[in-house]
């Protein structure tokens, strides 16, 4: 196990006590400030304790420094969900509309719903849960699309 990967784990063992959560992340900030994953793991520490704000600008310099693979999945998701908790919904539905697009992961979409809901967009927010349903072959959808596909369409 690499030095980073037993600091996260030393740090996340304090989830139940955010300052000292918060003091193992910060104590190596000055090592670690250019390392992606390092970024990620301390915004995700700050957006789990509510401190979306300070986290936002960790997950977007994890992004430009390159984090990968499900990493980089989830740091745009929580970077969408924290954009959306403060009330910058539109590039939080920016965001979350690409990864979506991209991925195909049902997080994503949950996220970009709630974001569009809150940004006053409950009908975008409904078809967009609805057209990813039918997207898929599940059950009787197939019996269906094709009718489905048309009341979608009366959605505005």
């Amino acid at each position: 196990m690499s030095d980073l990967n037993k600091i996260i784990k030393e740090a996340w063992k304090h989830k139940d006590n955010p300052e000292l959560l918060l003091k193992k992340f910060q104590e190596v900030f000055e090592d670690y400030q250019e390392d992606s994953v390092y970024l990620f793991e301390y915004a995700n520490a700050l957006d789990f304790l509510g401190k979306e704000n300070e986290a936002i600008p960790l997950y977007q310099r994890a992004i430009e420094l390159g984090i990968s693979g499900k990493l980089k999945t989830q740091a745009e998701i929580q970077l969408g969900s924290s954009l959306s908790v403060t009330g910058k919904n539109e590039g939080a539905i920016g965001i979350l509309s690409r990864v979506l697009e991209e991925t195909g992961d049902p997080a994503a979409l949950i996220f970009l719903c709630t974001a569009l809901f809150r940004a006053g967009e409950a009908m975008k927010a409904l078809k967009a849960a609805l057209n990813f349903i039918l997207s898929g072959d599940n059950g009787l959808l197939p019996e269906y699309k094709r009718s489905l596909s048309q009341y979608l369409e009366e959605i505005d």
